[in-house]
């Protein structure tokens, strides 16, 4: 089982994250909807997910700001970035993220992000 940690501003991406996930047998274990209350979460969590779900735009904070945070509070979070924006894939990954999605990405392919991301 793998616990997943879903940043995303559209609360209809978090159920269906949740239902697919929970299919697979992994869990959510927190979302937030930006990338200030992803921060304040993520630094609060005991354990740290395995696996955090980012997305790029978001209110307050956006996703690369948010992942510079994170891993500066945890340099070995597994980030899967995932985006409409494609023109942040190299700044994603060159931030910190393991892998990067482009929106709209498909239930298989997020499952396999997931599962490589835990394997990297």
């Amino acid at each position: 089982m793998v616990t997943i940690f879903i940043i995303d501003d559209e609360a209809i991406l978090h159920r269906l994250y949740k239902d697919v996930f929970a299919i697979k047998g992994h869990e959510v274990v927190a979302d937030a909807f930006d990338g200030e209350e992803a921060v304040k979460k993520f630094s609060e969590m005991k354990p740290k997910p395995d696996v955090i779900i980012l997305d790029h735009r978001m209110p307050n904070k956006d996703g690369l700001e948010a992942m510079k945070e994170i891993l500066s509070l945890e340099p070995a979070a597994k980030i899967v970035f995932i985006s409409a924006d494609a023109n942040v894939r190299d700044q994603a990954l060159a931030g910190g993220a393991v892998s990067f999605g482009l929106k709209p990405v498909t239930i298989r392919h997020m499952l396999d992000l997931v599962e490589n991301a835990v394997n990297s």
